[in-house]
């Protein structure tokens, strides 16, 4: 399975250089924890940063969350989660 995951987060910090930096560790440790690739951050114009998850299924999301938000706790990042969306391949949506 295909499954790709637009999410958006706005900042509420001062130093967005230094926690994307902090965050990108995060994004790494969960690579390394349950697979997948993420690319961004993106600059979206509705958001703060938009990151793109590339993974093998839908619970990767619930999985990538549980190590986010336990992270990001601990550096203090000021990062808030603000929507995701899911999207899969027509062969995916619709089967064989």
């Amino acid at each position: 399975m295909l499954v790709i995951i637009l999410w958006k987060a706005d900042y509420e910090g001062k130093n967005i250089r230094g926690d994307l930096k902090k965050l990108d560790k995060i994004h790494s440790k969960v690579q390394k924890r349950i697979g997948g690739k993420i690319d961004g951050p993106y600059f979206p114009q509705d958001a703060s940063v938009l990151y793109i998850f590339h993974v093998d299924e839908y619970e990767w999301l619930n999985k990538a969350g549980r190590i986010w938000f336990s992270e990001a706790e601990k550096a203090r990042l000021q990062f808030v989660p603000k929507s995701y969306e899911v999207a899969v391949t027509s062969l995916e949506f619709f089967g064989k």
